[in-house]
């Protein structure tokens, strides 16, 4: 029995050694470029405000937004973040918006789409 247990640990050392090298080459895989941070989860939410400010260098835009039913949030205002800043280039305080909203892993709602409001 000895022997049998002694025959496996060359195996097991080898694939201990070998791990890292295997995980390595996932990193140049095509595709796998994605900030995992910032993956967008969950059921999106839509909404209807007007912009009263952009943040660009922090990625916020602050919306006095209507009544949210599926999420049971009434009119306010609030700041979120935007999960693709360079959209907020386009837009302007007192531009009317339509967005979409997503909760992300830490119950934070981040804004997956904008656009002025038809």
């Amino acid at each position: 029995m000895k022997k049998l247990k002694l025959a496996f640990i060359p195996v097991i050392f080898a694939g201990v050694i070998s791990m890292p090298v295997i995980a390595a080459d996932m990193d140049n895989m095509p595709g796998m470029k994605m900030d995992a941070g910032k993956a967008v989860a969950g059921k999106t939410h839509h909404g209807t405000g007007v912009i009263n400010s952009v943040d660009q260098k922090k990625a916020k835009v602050n919306i006095t937004h209507e009544a949210i039913a599926s999420l049971d949030w009434p009119a306010m205002t609030m700041n979120f973040k935007v999960f693709d800043k360079h959209v907020l280039s386009t837009l302007k305080a007192g531009e009317k918006v339509e967005f979409e909203l997503s909760e992300q892993p830490k119950g934070q709602y981040v804004i997956t789409k904008i656009a002025p409001a038809k």
